[in-house]
Formats: structure tokens, C-alpha cells, sequence
């Protein structure tokens, strides 16, 4: 039996060549990368630039892919495709026209916000009442839906992810969370999570979720069945096309690096009173190299085949082949009113 091409929506690991090994171990056939939070553009092209020295020197491991299409090549081949991407839509830098400069460069998935309030719109952790931004966060949408980015609302509060998936052309993604409906609030990061409506909104217009391994986004004492608990209640609610994998996981970083995430230029420690900043991986998934299990774990519980081959990746790559082609017709205009 061929083992389904395996997608991890989300990692933010240190790059380095034993992660690489780990992809391998799991079968992932491709892993979404984050380029950059809270970075710049030009921090942002030097994280290209290593990735790029990545590329060369781990070339038995990974390759760069860009569409569906090199993705499937990559994985092909026996190695994990990269997927570059910015949980955060700082690298833009309030300039439109460095959407498609990225895009050139390979990026192909861009968070609007990152927990916080932006040009673009606001983040999870800010007021429910506060939305996309009437003007460059309606023409971030429109341009990126030009260039073929795919828009990723994992980390903006739900008023904005209505209004982008309100906005945007194309279907667009939530390519790491959980419903909140079936986590609860006890959650440690309660307000990272999605509720039912939004995510049933982002599942009719054809977009996918990524459900999260990442223990902070899961109640607490959350086993391997729990989890693939979860993710029948999510099939079941959302449809079996909406629902795939965005682990969230990370590994490598010092515990101040984990801290900037969380609170960025504008803010010394983290604003949430967190047990630790910290993740502790659960012993039935330390890392990405684990998916094997939760595939038969899924088994177990009653998927076929040809469920978890959506479920492993075959939505995922739906969605990006219909995302991140760009778009046909006349350019959209940086001006343009919203």
C-alpha cells in the first residue's frame, strides 16, 4: 500500500538537517515554513538566503516547490517539498508592491496578522470588534489573490478572518488551530483558536484547516486518541475536505526567540501568563517523525484510505493548486478604494 503525500500546513523549527531526518522518519512529503513573524523585508530575504544555502547543502533531503505540481515532484523523489511562508504580514512592510516581489522569490502563504494589531487588520489577541483594515488590509487581500499568496487566518481574531474570506476571490486557509467548540476555553491559548461559524465559512468557500498537535492549543492530558477525536468531530462538521494538518510544531529555539514571537517590538515578555513560554511536546507526538502514528491512530478509528489521504494532504494540495497560481486579468491597483 502507498503511503498518502503527507502535508504539515505549519512548522517553525530551527532549519537545520536533523529536521530534515525527522520529515524524512514521518513521511512528510511537505512541511509549510515560516519565513518570518515579526521580521522585516530585508531580515526576510536573509531567511531566504539560508534557506537557499539549506537547499544546497541538504539537497538529498529537501527541495524548494512553489505549486502543486513541484510538490508532488519533490516528494516524488523521496524528499520533503519546502513551502515558504510568513505568519505575519510585517515583511510587506505596508508596501503592496513587495507582495508580488515575494512571491517571485517563492513565498507562497502569508498570515495577515500575527496576534496583534497591524496595517492589515488585527490579531487574536485584540478586540473582537476591530476587523481587516479598510484600506491596506482590503488591497493586501485583492493583491494577494492577484499574485497567487495564499491568505492564512490562523493568528487574526475572527472579525478579520470574516472579512478577508468576505473579501478574497479564491478560498483562503486556517493552516494551524482547532475549533474552539470542541478544545473549550480552558485552552492555554484560547484566543488562538476558531470558532465553529468561522471555520464552517472558511470550509464552504473551499478553504482548509490545519488542525494543531501544538499542546498549548489543546486541552490539557490530550492523548493520540483525543486528537484523532478531534478530528472525526472536525470531519464531521466541517466536511472531510476541510480538514487536514498544520502541526504548529517548533524545536530549536532558545526560550527568549520564543518570547519575541509572542510579544514582538512592543513589549519586553509575553502578555499572556503562561505556565512557560515553552512548548512541552506530547509523548505521542515529539516531533513531526510521529505522523505514522497518528495516521494509524486514525485507522483505528475508522478512516479509510481514501479519507486519509485527504486528510494527510490531498486537501491541502487542492487548495494550493487553486491558490497559488495568480490570478488572470488586469493588475489590481495599489490605490484602489476599498
Amino acid at each position: 500500500m502507498t503511503p498518502p503525500l503527507l502535508v504539515d500546513a505549519l512548522q517553525l523549527s530551527r532549519p537545520e538537517r536533523a529536521r530534515f531526518l525527522e520529515w524524512r522518519q514521518g513521511g512528510l512529503g511537505c512541511v509549510h515554513v515560516t519565513l518570518s513573524i515579526w521580521e522585516n523585508a530585508r531580515e526576510t530575504i536573509a531567511a531566504i538566503g539560508r534557506w537557499n544555502r539549506m537547499f544546497a547543502a541538504h539537497g538529498d533531503l529537501i527541495a524548494p516547490a512553489t505549486d502543486a505540481a513541484s510538490i508532488r515532484a519533490v516528494a516524488a523523489s523521496g524528499r520533503t517539498a519546502v513551502v515558504f511562508g510568513f505568519q505575519n504580514s510585517a515583511a510587506f512592510e505596508d508596501d503592496i508592491d513587495l507582495v508580488e516581489i515575494f512571491h517571485r522569490l517563492g513565498v507562497r502563504i502569508a498570515q495577515l496578522t500575527y496576534n496583534l494589531q497591524n496595517s492589515a487588520g488585527a490579531g487574536c489577541w485584540e478586540d473582537d470588534s476591530l476587523g481587516l483594515a479598510p484600506f491596506f488590509g482590503r488591497n493586501l487581500v485583492r493583491e494577494m489573490n492577484r499574485c497567487g499568496m495564499l491568505i492564512d487566518i490562523s493568528h487574526c481574531n475572527p472579525k478579520t478572518g470574516f472579512d478577508a474570506l468576505a473579501l478574497s476571490e479564491v478560498p483562503i486557509a486556517i493552516t494551524h488551530a482547532n475549533p474552539s467548540e470542541f478544545a473549550g476555553t480552558g485552552v492555554e491559548l484560547a484566543r488562538r483558536n476558531k470558532p465553529t461559524a468561522l471555520i464552517e465559512a472558511v470550509a464552504q468557500a473551499g478553504g482548509v484547516i490545519g488542525l494543531s498537535m501544538y499542546p498549548k492549543l489543546l486541552p490539557a492530558g490530550t492523548a493520540l486518541a483525543d486528537f484523532c477525536r478531534m478530528v472525526e468531530w472536525a470531519a464531521e462538521r466541517f466536511g472531510i475536505e476541510a480538514v487536514a494538518f498544520g502541526s504548529d510544531f517548533h524545536a530549536g529555539h532558545p526560550q527568549d526567540v520564543v518570547t519575541w514571537w509572542r510579544a514582538g517590538r512592543w513589549a519586553r515578555e509575553s502578555p499572556l501568563a503562561a505556565p512557560s513560554v515553552l512548548a512541552t511536546w506530547p509523548d505521542w507526538f515529539p516531533s513531526p517523525a510521529a505522523f505514522p502514528a497518528v495516521l494509524e491512530g486514525l485507522r483505528q478509528r475508522g478512516f479509510g484510505e481514501d479519507d486519509l489521504a485527504r486528510l494527510a494532504g490531498g486537501n491541502w494540495l487542492r487548495l494550493f493548486a487553486a491558490t497559488f497560481g495568480p490570478r488572470t486579468g488586469d493588475r489590481a491597483q495599489a490605490g484602489e478604494a476599498p
